[in-house]
């Protein structure tokens, strides 16, 4: 395990935007054209609560085709990190998990990033520098070779033979920034769980034939994991909040035998294992501790799930057993102008989606696909929402054209913390 913490004594204003809801994918639509201004969350910021923080999580797409490709473009110049930039400058999270920004066992893309982007006074664009002192990563499975026919091609190589597709190890990696210092000694990452691992996993089976579609050796050796499952506790004042961060495989780029959408959902219920005492006493860490959260703990899980609630290709329930999780508040899902009225131009695959468009976080192929609710950030009970939003504005607002630096949106929510004590 690697990580690269570092602190930065700088003082800098956290600012707050002012959220409108609405519901109605039509009425949404129609005021995004001719009423925009009350959709448009960062034109009028308010001072944030005092006690309240903010959590955000977004795919950025900052990964690369070769090791050490990120670091390059971050150091030469790269208008899409401006871009991604931008957004987390404008949006200004105390807390932000970045999926897909390629892991480097130096660092150095991540330190580039930060100090070039983040924290530089020189990005085009009228936002303040953004301080987010306390840098947490670890090696991911994506691109790491499995040493076995993972895909069933006859070969053992390539990017699909990995534990996590990928060209090499650590793209499609996980970073996650933060206001509040980790506590080193209590982090567990989740990287070499085996799936076989897991009771009652959903392991593939050929339809044609009625047989597993893993052999024997394929699946006592396939990680469970694409990239990892981390927990990693942060310090709040004298709270200790743990954040639940993962990205699990999307559920397409196979077939009928539907193994990927398999391996997302078992991506998702090893979380739902993980929060219950009952059910987590099969689970190891990469430490060889066993078990799961303790039920008095206060948690955020985050990340790119690639499960939509109604939409798109995961499995039935991959995404509501989180989403129905005891100890997962309930809140309304965020939403926003620009994913409403993508959804009305874009039409498409879009026509036949049942979910409400204004909750969508990713704008994917509206041919094969249409835009989804993949990104999300969901507290444990006990902590109060006080709003929640997604970054993408309607067209010609301040933004709307940084957005596609990534075909995921940014997701935020402001959260209050009960009085801390040390049990937490």
């Amino acid at each position: 395990m690697t990580s690269f913490p570092f602190s930065i004594a700088v003082s800098e204003p956290h600012r707050r935007p002012v959220r409108i809801a609405a519901a109605g994918r039509l009425l949404i639509w129609l005021l995004c054209l001719f009423a925009a201004d009350l959709f448009s969350s960062y034109e009028a910021p308010a001072e944030e609560a005092s006690d309240s923080v903010r959590i955000a999580t977004f795919n950025v797409s900052l990964n690369r085709r070769t090791a050490g490709a990120l670091a390059t473009d971050l150091a030469a110049g790269d208008a899409q990190a401006e871009h991604v930039a931008w957004i987390l400058r404008t949006v200004r999270p105390d807390i932000v998990l970045l999926n897909e920004f390629d892991y480097e066992p130096d660092g150095e893309a991540i330190e580039l990033f930060q100090t070039h982007y983040l924290q530089s006074a020189d990005l085009p664009g009228n936002t303040e520098p953004l301080i987010l002192p306390f840098v947490w990563s670890a090696p991911v499975n994506t691109g790491l070779p499995a040493g076995v026919d993972v895909n069933g091609d006859g070969r053992i190589q390539g990017p699909a033979d990995c534990h996590g597709f990928g060209w090499f190890p650590g793209q499609f990696g996980m970073v996650l920034l933060s206001r509040f210092p980790p506590v080193p000694d209590e982090i567990r990452t989740f990287q070499r769980v085996l799936w076989s691992s897991m009771p009652d996993a959903r392991r593939p089976v050929d339809p044609a034939s009625g047989r597993f579609w893993h052999s024997e050796n394929v699946w006592h050796s396939l990680r469970l994991s694409s990239k990892s499952h981390w927990d990693v506790p942060v310090l709040i004042g004298n709270s200790r909040l743990h954040l639940l961060a993962s990205h699990p495989t999307p559920p397409a780029f196979d077939g009928p035998e539907d193994r990927n959408g398999c391996r997302n959902a078992d991506e998702i219920r090893f979380w739902t294992d993980y929060l219950d005492p009952t059910r987590s006493t099969w689970i190891r860490d990469d430490s060889g501790h066993q078990g799961g959260l303790t039920d008095t703990a206060w948690f955020c899980l985050l990340g790119d799930l690639n499960a939509d609630p109604a939409d798109g290709a995961s499995q039935p329930d991959a995404i509501r057993q989180l989403l129905t999780h005891p100890r997962i508040a309930e809140y309304p899902a965020p939403r926003s102008a620009g994913a409403a009225e993508a959804a009305e131009v874009q039409k498409g695959k879009n026509r036949s989606h049942r979910g409400p468009a204004a909750c969508d976080t990713a704008d994917f192929s509206d041919r094969s696909v249409g835009n989804l609710r993949v990104d999300y950030v969901l507290p444990c009970r006990g902590l109060q929402v006080i709003a929640a939003g997604v970054y993408w504005p309607a067209s010609g607002h301040a933004g709307a054209d940084k957005v596609t630096c990534s075909d995921h949106r940014l997701v935020w929510i402001d959260v209050r913390l009960p009085d801390a004590t040390e049990d937490h």
